[in-house]
Parts: C-alpha cells; sequence; structure tokens
C-alpha cells in the first residue's frame, strides 16, 4: 500500500471512530509506529486531526465537543477498565460528585452495588443509569440543560454545589490535560461546574484515558497540583512522571 493511501484509509478511520491509537493502527497496516507517527503528523498539518499521547483524535476547534453519545464509544474499552478502577476507591457510605463526563458515566456503571452511597451530579445520564439503585441516593444540581451533553450547567447548578454540598471525593474528566496548563475542557460552562465541584471536595480523582495527555481545551479546569489521584490507561513517560510526583499526585494504570 502507497503512503497516500495508507494516510486516506487513517482518514476514513479517524472520521469514523474519532480517534485512533499508534499501536492499532501500526498492527493495521503493518508498519512501524514511527511510519504512522509520520503519518499523523502529515494528516494534522492537513488540519484532518490533531495528535495526542499515542495517538489522535479527530480534528475540531479547541472548543468543539463531541456530543455524549459520540464520546461514549471513543476508548470505551479503556474507559471500562478506569471506571472499575475507580470505583474500588469508593466505600460505601461516601458521598461523591460525578461530572458529566463520559468517563464517570462508566464509573456509574460500577458502583451499582455500593451501600449508603450518595451520588452528585449535573448528568442526566448518570441519574437514568442509577435510578433504579435503591442503595444509592441521587442528588441532581438541577440548572439549565446542555442538551449536547445531557448536562446541567450554568449559575444556578454553580451555586447549588458551591452554597449546599460537599463530598468525600470527586470523579471527573475532560477534554485534555497537559503540564503545563493542567485540565482543560471544552467550554466554560462544564468547567466551572467541575471547578465547584472539585473546591467541594475533599479530593479529586481524574479519569483519563490516553486520548486526553497532551490535548488542550480553552477554559482551565485546574493544574495538575489540584488533584489527589490520576486514573489512566497508559503508562506515562518520565516527564509525566516526575510532574506528578512533584505535585504530590498518585498515578494509577489500568
Amino acid at each position: 500500500m502507497l503512503a497516500v493511501e495508507r494516510r486516506s484509509r487513517i482518514e476514513e478511520i479517524i472520521t469514523e471512530n474519532k480517534s485512533v491509537l499508534v499501536t492499532d493502527l501500526a498492527k493495521q497496516f503493518d508498519v512501524t509506529p514511527e511510519t504512522i507517527r509520520g503519518d499523523l503528523l502529515k494528516l494534522e498539518k492537513q488540519g484532518v486531526l490533531v495528535r495526542t499521547y499515542g495517538g489522535a483524535t479527530l480534528c475540531g476547534s479547541s472548543g468543539s465537543e463531541l456530543s455524549y453519545k459520540d464520546r461514549d464509544v471513543v476508548n470505551a474499552e479503556a474507559k471500562q477498565k478506569i471506571g472499575e478502577r475507580a470505583a474500588e476507591m469508593i466505600k460505601n457510605g461516601e458521598t461523591i460528585f460525578l461530572d458529566a463526563s463520559t468517563s464517570s458515566l462508566w464509573l456509574a456503571r460500577n458502583i451499582k452495588n455500593k451501600k449508603g452511597l450518595t451520588v452528585i451530579t449535573n448528568a442526566v445520564n448518570i441519574v437514568l443509569e442509577l435510578e433504579e439503585c435503591d442503595n444509592i441516593r441521587i442528588i441532581c444540581t438541577g440548572g439549565r440543560l446542555n442538551t449536547r451533553n445531557m448536562s446541567y450547567v450554568g449559575r444556578f447548578a454553580e451555586r447549588m454545589i458551591k452554597e449546599n454540598l460537599v463530598a468525600n471525593k470527586f470523579f471527573f474528566s475532560c477534554k485534555g490535560v497537559t503540564i503545563s496548563r493542567g485540565m482543560t475542557d471544552a467550554s466554560e460552562d462544564e468547567a466551572e461546574i467541575k471547578r465547584a465541584m472539585m473546591e467541594s471536595s475533599d479530593s479529586a480523582i481524574f479519569l483519563c484515558d490516553r486520548s486526553k495527555l497532551g490535548k488542550k481545551g480553552i477554559p482551565v479546569i485546574s493544574a495538575i497540583d489540584k488533584i489527589d489521584t490520576f486514573i489512566t490507561d497508559i503508562c506515562p513517560d518520565r516527564e509525566w512522571h516526575d510532574a506528578m510526583r512533584e505535585s504530590g499526585v498518585k498515578v494509577i494504570t489500568v
């Protein structure tokens, strides 16, 4: 297969799946990871995609946001593993914040057997996921409905959290994370809610599948040193490990 044909096929794959991994593409096309990285670099220059740590995502403006249905299938296997591991951190009787990310939705799917748990969320889909769990108390923030993300946002939701609610742990994800900027999101509305939840929690746990490493959004949620635990599906390189260690962040790789 010619290089131009391979890049054309990669473009088709990322358009369909929203994201790709270098390792998967190398196996599929029987070429080296270095060859695939070169292909991704060329496609990035053409405006097709944005390279991330270990792969790439479909190109869009840094403030654009995929619908929750599209995001739920991106790296679904990794999010499932991250959700399972995060669920192990939750003790019976605790109160937790869950944001409206699909990573938190995968976490919610793994806590249905917890006892005496209180879940506070601004996510419609998490409410629906847990509605039949008699052993879990659900508190929804209310607010203005973001239909694309199926989340409640705005000043009402933010004030509800800051003035009325506290939690033991806050589980969240976002558009991307870099060492220099920390966690960033696709919209200011979502970032505000996450900042409020973080401020009202004893600890913050970041759920980070590999597509988010090195990716930037526009509004900053927080610096890395504001989180306590970083759960990911890829082993970060030395630079990331050093940054996490200096910030006092525990790294868990699933």
